[in-house]
Order: C-alpha cells, then sequence, then structure tokens
C-alpha cells in the first residue's frame, strides 16, 4: 500500500468520523432544541386559547350561548356594550314549616350597576390576560402559522344527568403552529402526547385547556 493511498483512506476515515461525529451531535441536540422550541410556543398558544375562552364567556354572558365563528366573537368585542354586574352575598329570614319556625336563608343578589364595552369588560375580567392596548382582531389567529391560519372553533351540545349543555371548542394542531419546522423535528413532533392545543371540548362539559 502506496503513502499516497494511506492520505487518502486517512482522509475518508476522517470525513466518516466528522459525518458520524455530527449525526450522534444531531441526535443529542435534537430533542434540546425541540423542548425550547415547543416551550416558547406552547406558551403564546396556551395564552391565546385562554384569551379566547374569557372571550367566549362573556359573549355567552351577554347572548346566553357561545359564538361558534370569529367574526360574530371579534365584532361583539369591538362594539357591544355589556351590562356591569354587581353580586352580593345576602341572607334573610324565612318560615320553615318542617321546623315550624323562622330560619335563616342565604342568597346571592345580582344588580345592574350600570354599562361599559365587551372589550373593557374583558380586559377587567382577567387583567393577567390581557394587555390596555391588545388587539381584538388578533384573537382569531394562531401564532407562529403561516398565512394568517385562524383557530378552528365550533359549539355544540352534551347531555349530562338530563341537562342539555352547551360547549364550545377551539384549537390549533401541531402541523399549524410547527409548520415551519415540522420537517426537522417530524419524529419528535409526531411523538407529543397531544396533535393540538385546545379549550373547551366538543364532548365533555369543560372550560379546561388539554395542555394541563
Amino acid at each position: 500500500m502506496t503513502s499516497r493511498t494511506i492520505f487518502y483512506i486517512r482522509i475518508a476515515l476522517g470525513i466518516i468520523t466528522l459525518v458520524l461525529s455530527y449525526r450522534i451531535y444531531r441526535i443529542i441536540m435534537q430533542p434540546i432544541e425541540f423542548a425550547s422550541i415547543k416551550e416558547k410556543r406552547y406558551e403564546k398558544i396556551t395564552n391565546r386559547l385562554e384569551q379566547l375562552r374569557e372571550a367566549q364567556l362573556i359573549f355567552k354572558s351577554e347572548y346566553n350561548q357561545y359564538s361558534n365563528n370569529f367574526d360574530d366573537l371579534i365584532t361583539f368585542l369591538d362594539n357591544a356594550q355589556v351590562s356591569i354586574i354587581e353580586r352580593k352575598d345576602s341572607s334573610f329570614m324565612r318560615y320553615d314549616k318542617i321546623y315550624q319556625t323562622d330560619m335563616l336563608k342565604d342568597t346571592i343578589i345580582y344588580r345592574i350597576i350600570g354599562q361599559t364595552s365587551a372589550k373593557e369588560k374583558l380586559i377587567s375580567s382577567s387583567p393577567d390576560l390581557f394587555d390596555d392596548d391588545f388587539d381584538v382582531s388578533e384573537l382569531r389567529f394562531i401564532p407562529f402559522a403561516k398565512d394568517s391560519t385562524e383557530f378552528d372553533i365550533a359549539t355544540g351540545h352534551v347531555d349530562r344527568n338530563g341537562v342539555r349543555v352547551q360547549v364550545f371548542e377551539i384549537k390549533a394542531t401541531n402541523q399549524d403552529f410547527f409548520h415551519d419546522i415540522y420537517d426537522d423535528y417530524k419524529s419528535l413532533i409526531i411523538g407529543l402526547r397531544i396533535d393540538a392545543l385546545s379549550v373547551g371540548s366538543l364532548t365533555e362539559p369543560t372550560l379546561s385547556g388539554n395542555w394541563k
């Protein structure tokens, strides 16, 4: 074997070593990199979903139903005037036929004390979620998604113990908010516990998010 051949072999082995080292490095670093990206994106999207939940609750308090589309919900927040309701715990004496004596009864009194904009009521009800200058038109859009992709929004009803309960669900899929890194971290994204972030449910009377 000539010295030139040995030289070429050493070069080839060096290249192979570098390639293998890089692959090992990527195997180790990919989960760490993705965990950091996932944490930042989850935080932003779950915050937006919690904002949308509060918006739905304000909408329902006014119309006794959830909104099934963003046009109505955004228009409501931008333009509607809603009641400011004061809650007061109270009690009174009432005659009890069983015990044949007056007994103290607890009650809750609700009183309308004024009007405010739906947006202001939303901010005041959840100051930890909303800045004073937040833009309600942005609520419909999924952070990190492409081309102003909107959350999926739907409403329905479920029966619980003979009671018909209205429910809503708002969600964004992993493909929506990981679209720009999907090819780089495909196996890690597919392996996530949930394939979408959502708040509410169309099958359960819950207002919780599925990330909790």
